[in-house]
């Protein structure tokens, strides 16, 4: 019997033994990696919704205060107030329909109890506005404080997001989803500031509020396109439907800024152009709600 042979035979079983164990291990790891993505994906998608409700929310107050498509708005305000805590729980507990796993990091975690802080704080007077279906001023300012702050909570919880997950998720695949949310935020933000000035609320405040969320939104719709850095990373240029979508946001800009800036230079409200805001506002979240999903498929199939 040829020993050698028999020693080659076994050999040549232990390697292909090692080289499935090794192809086992290789899949699993990669099975973790697009679980990982996926969840992350959906971490900075659901704090961003968050961060976008903030202004969202105040926005809808807003116009019920001035009486604007007030019953429309009464159950946008009352949707999103319940979304806003389900969110919350979703980012502390976890969330199966979207592979979200319960949080452990100890850093998220403070970050996500800050914005639950912030929210046990904003959540009573909208609750009231739900409630009664009435804003005055006073209740009005109240909310409106109290929601940039929240806001500011909400950023600090998707950049603490970014930095302890920065490895479970391609960079910029990590940076198009924070900066669609930002635009989304964005949108909401401007057009309730614009709102304010025209009303002589708290004017000087909100117009210098209004100038940086008008320069701030532009400057995303750049970072879009690949012609501006993000945190000193050029993102890839859109492409496909993203690009697609990206130029309907682009075109709703067009449209949207020039009332915006009307409204801060005149100080004057008409009703139908707080209409045409309205209408506009819901325009062009819709489109960035678009972007936003096609961002999260893509981590779905990464």
């Amino acid at each position: 019997m040829n020993t050698s042979a028999k020693v080659d035979r076994r050999d040549s079983l232990k390697l292909a033994k090692t080289l499935t164990l090794a192809s086992a291990g290789i899949l699993a790891f990669s099975a973790t990696q697009a679980a990982a993505a996926v969840d992350i994906s959906h971490k900075i998608k659901i704090a961003g919704d968050l961060r976008m409700f903030t202004q969202r929310m105040a926005l809808s107050a807003a116009f019920v205060m001035l009486d604007v498509e007030k019953d429309h708005y009464l159950e946008v305000l009352t949707e999103e107030y319940d979304e806003f805590t389900d969110d919350i729980d979703a980012l502390r507990n976890g969330d199966p329909e979207f592979s979200m796993a319960p949080e452990e990091n100890a850093l998220v975690l403070e970050a996500i109890n800050t914005v639950e802080f912030g929210w046990s704080v904003l959540g009573p007077p909208l609750k009231d506005v739900i409630d009664t279906g009435t804003v005055d001023d006073e209740h009005f300012s109240a909310i409106e404080h109290v929601n940039t702050q929240v806001m500011t909570l909400t950023d600090s919880l998707i950049h603490r997001i970014l930095l302890e997950y920065k490895d479970a998720i391609p960079l910029d695949l990590a940076y198009q989803i924070d900066v669609v949310g930002s635009l989304r935020m964005l949108s909401q933000k401007m057009i309730k500031e614009a709102i304010l000035v025209a009303l002589e609320f708290e004017a000087e405040a909100h117009h210098e509020m209004l100038v940086g969320s008008m320069q701030l939104f532009r400057f995303d719709l750049d970072k879009l396109a690949g012609n501006m850095a993000h945190n000193e990373h050029t993102l890839p240029a859109a492409t496909g439907e993203f690009a697609e979508h990206l130029t309907h946001a682009e075109h709703c800009w067009v449209k949207l800024q020039p009332i915006l800036e009307k409204l801060d230079q005149t100080h004057a409200v008409e009703y139908a152009e707080v209409l045409e805001l309205a209408h506009e506002a819901d325009v062009i979240l819709a489109a960035l709600d678009a972007m936003n999903e096609i961002l999260i498929k893509q981590a779905d199939e990464a």
